[in-house]
């Protein structure tokens, strides 16, 4: 049985997303996710906790999140969880936990124009609107000069 560090949250970017270049050069982005758990508590109340998520990325990812992820929008999020403990100034053992991103995918409507689409490049909108190519059909080897019958015409 395989053992695995896998984490799924949907919520909401609470900030604009920082980046930085390590000493190697790879690229770092971090930002927080919020996401929102609902109980009702013993009077019947329902109560609404939010967690904030400190999530990273590396890599080529960081280029799209840079430039499409802002403060409110609505991600879902794939990763792994990671710990990280030091000592503070003072002499204090300290934990932080955060999410190291390996896959990603835009949610909420697409009437925002902040998000990726293809409307404004000519050539995308040209092929959206195209109908399909018919399928075009060949004549079977082996049968020279016959005509197809209708039924053998069929594209399946």
């Amino acid at each position: 049985m395989q053992v695995r560090n896998s984490v799924t949250l949907i919520g909401n970017v609470g900030q604009i997303p920082t980046v930085k270049t390590l000493n190697g050069g790879t690229r770092v982005i971090e930002f927080s996710l919020a996401t929102n758990d609902s109980y009702r508590n013993k009077a019947g109340e329902r109560i609404t906790r939010t967690e904030w998520h400190t999530i990273k990325a590396f890599g080529k990812v960081v280029d799209t999140l840079e430039r499409y992820v802002t403060k409110g929008k609505q991600l879902a999020v794939t990763g792994a969880i990671r710990y990280n403990r030091w000592t503070d100034k003072h002499d204090q053992t300290r934990i932080s936990t955060e999410i190291i991103l390996d896959d990603f995918t835009f949610l909420g409507s697409r009437d925002n124009s902040d998000y990726p689409n293809h409307e404004d490049d000519k050539e995308s909108s040209e092929m959206m609107a195209a109908e399909p190519t018919p399928k075009k059909t060949t004549k079977r080897r082996g049968k020279k000069n016959s005509a197809m019958t209708p039924a053998e015409d069929l594209p399946f």
